[in-house]
């Protein structure tokens, strides 16, 4: 099985080698014996990630990353699992493509709500909430979450990139645990490591509770999910609605128009 992990930026592997090692080893703690990941940025997407706070910006920067998305089908891999916890072009992929198209916010909140009563958003940066509380509604989790505040930032800022860059994780589990522990104080419980580049830190360094509340990360939870719906299409079970909101068009028709838009 062959899975394509998208990040939402341009992330070249020359220039940010300890970044994909760490998003190796967090996929290669969960990742079945047989599964093989292919992490992959966007060529042609945002080289600065903080853009990814400006609604118009990001918008443009999800075409692209769709574009990257669309080439999975055709290089022959399995499923897309998102590493963006915005889960930016998510959905238009999963309807373009029939292979499996899964988004790491998503599936992440849906686990959370298996897995306890109420639970909270941790992410890297304030700039980040209002979207992610947009995505929390527009997927109507808002009552599966505490009610006040169910998503909030760590307090580190710019120097959060400074910190993971170097491999000092410590400030960076610190304060995590110093938000999480407000968080649970007011009802949460379990955690949402709501970034792609916050959960690897956690996971790979043992972080995986706070006094007994679980901490999901979402890209493995991503990775499960995109193995499961393979299995699942392989066994010739539907893995997606082709009606109402989801209504397919005909291949002809998406081929024609993915190539006038230049994104195949």
């Amino acid at each position: 099985m062959k899975i394509w992990c998208q990040l939402p930026v341009w992330e070249p592997l020359s220039t940010n080698k300890s970044s994909y090692e760490l998003l190796q080893k967090d996929y290669d703690l969960v990742k079945r014996a047989d599964t093989q990941i292919a992490i992959k940025d966007v060529p042609t997407g945002f080289q600065k990630p903080d853009l990814i706070s400006y609604l118009g910006l990001r918008q443009i920067n999800d075409r692209e990353i769709l574009k990257s998305m669309l080439r999975a089908q055709e290089e022959g891999f399995d499923a897309v699992a998102g590493a963006c916890y915005f889960d930016g072009a998510i959905k238009a992929a999963a309807n373009l493509m029939d292979i499996p198209v899964v988004g790491p916010g998503e599936t992440s909140m849906y686990l959370a709500r298996m897995m306890g009563n109420s639970f909270a958003v941790i992410t890297t940066d304030s700039s980040f909430i209002a979207e992610i509380r947009r995505h929390m509604e527009e997927l109507n989790m808002t009552s599966s979450a505490i009610s006040y505040q169910p998503v909030r930032s760590l307090t580190l800022g710019e120097t959060f990139f400074e910190a993971r860059s170097r491999g000092d994780y410590g400030p960076i589990i610190e304060d995590f645990k110093n938000i999480a522990q407000h968080c649970i104080e007011d009802g949460a419980e379990v955690l949402i490591a709501g970034c792609g580049a916050l959960c690897p830190v956690l996971t790979v360094n043992n972080v995986r509770d706070i006094d007994g509340v679980p901490i999901i990360d979402p890209l493995q939870v991503s990775l499960k999910f995109a193995e499961m719906m393979v299995d699942f299409r392989a066994s010739g079970m539907p893995i997606m609605s082709r009606k109402g909101l989801f209504l397919k068009a005909a291949k002809v028709d998406i081929l024609s128009v993915c190539k006038s838009f230049g994104l195949m």
